[in-house]
């Protein structure tokens, strides 16, 4: 009798598999990552998952990482929606002439759904948004965060224990510091 094969040996033989259902189940999430993307997170999952992971031939195998495979996709295109709620507002505060730096400000769509050009560039407009966010202090993040969520400045001071005036003046560094972030990210000169 021969003995199971290693969980590693078994994903990498069925990667091309798993890319494939990837590419078809991906939904939302590949507006943001590609099917190699979301495929390595799934193999991360499933190597988590290898203490508790028994080989039962190749039909079982391949249910047990389709399963993990939908709840991975799922968990993605739940963060990506998160994500996009968040960043409307967010993006509002990129100094963007197209945008308001209003954060209660809302356009009218011209259309129900945007063009593949414009999707592309709202997601990479997005990413680069979080990870503009993701780079700033703590404190700068909150102080943006809160700023996109319309927080009033007094409100800002309170949760800082600062003065309005220095509460002011951390906000407005942070906007900076964020805005130059985003540039820096988007390409864009100063």
């Amino acid at each position: 009798m021969s003995s199971a094969p290693r969980l590693e040996a078994l994903l990498e033989r069925w990667r091309a598999d798993l890319v494939r259902f990837a590419q078809r189940h991906g939904g939302s999430a590949l507006r943001f990552e590609s099917a190699e993307d979301l495929v390595q997170g799934i193999h991360v999952r499933a190597i988590a998952a290898a203490d508790t992971f028994e080989y039962r031939g190749e039909r079982p195998f391949l249910a047990w990482l389709h399963t993990l495979a939908r709840a991975h996709i799922g968990d993605r295109s739940a963060h990506w929606a998160a994500a996009e709620r968040d960043a409307g507002s967010l993006l509002r505060l990129t100094d963007d002439p197209g945008r308001t730096a209003d954060p209660r400000a809302v356009a009218a769509p011209a259309a129900r759904r945007p063009g593949p050009a414009t999707a592309a560039a709202e997601s990479d407009d997005i990413r680069h948004a979080l990870d503009a966010l993701a780079l700033l202090s703590a404190r700068d993040r909150e102080l943006v965060r809160w700023e996109s969520e319309g927080v009033s400045i007094d409100e800002q001071a309170a949760r800082l224990g600062l003065s309005y005036e220095a509460a002011q003046r951390a906000r407005l560094r942070a906007l900076e510091r964020f805005r130059k972030t985003f540039r820096a990210l988007t390409g864009e000169r100063a």
